[in-house]
C-alpha cells in the first residue's frame, strides 16, 4: 500500500478477542477473510502456524496497519526465525480479493495437528503467547 500503510492477514492470537490483539490497537479492521493455499496447524499449545499447502484454507481477519505497527508485528512474530512474513492472496467475506502480508510458520508441522476450516478461526480462549 502507499503512504506507509500495509495489509496484514492474521489467523491466531492477533485476532479480535485473543491475547495479542492489543498489538493491533491502532490498526483498521477490514473484515473477516480467508487465505486459500494455506493450511493451519496447532504448532504449540499456545499459538497456531500457517504453512503453504495446496488445497488448504485458513480463516482469519484482515487489517490495515502503519509501518511502525508492521515492524512491531515482525518482532512479535519472530520474523525470520519463528515465522516469515510473506505476501498471500486473501478474500474478504464480501468477495473482494486483496494481497496481504501473513506470517507463515517456519518450523515443522505435525499432520495430526492440522486445523480444518470447519474448526476455524483458530482457538477462541486459547493462549496469548506469540503467533499470527
Amino acid at each position: 500500500m502507499h503512504d506507509g500503510r500495509h495489509l496484514v492477514f492474521v489467523y491466531g492470537t492477533l485476532m479480535r478477542g485473543r491475547g495479542n490483539h492489543r498489538f493491533l490497537a491502532g490498526a483498521r479492521f477490514l473484515g473477516a477473510a480467508r487465505a486459500e493455499g494455506l493450511a493451519l496447524y496447532d504448532v504449540t499449545p499456545w499459538y497456531p502456524g500457517a504453512v503453504r499447502e495446496e488445497g488448504g484454507c485458513v480463516l482469519g481477519e484482515l487489517y490495515e496497519v502503519d509501518g511502525p505497527t508492521l515492524a512491531l508485528l515482525d518482532r512479535l512474530e519472530g520474523n525470520g526465525s519463528l515465522y516469515l512474513r510473506e505476501r498471500v492472496a486473501v478474500t474478504l467475506d464480501n468477495g473482494e480479493g486483496r494481497t496481504a502480508w501473513a506470517y507463515l510458520w517456519l518450523g515443522r508441522v505435525d499432520p495430526a495437528k492440522r486445523v480444518p476450516p470447519e474448526c476455524q478461526p483458530w482457538g477462541a480462549g486459547r493462549g496469548a503467547a506469540a503467533g499470527a
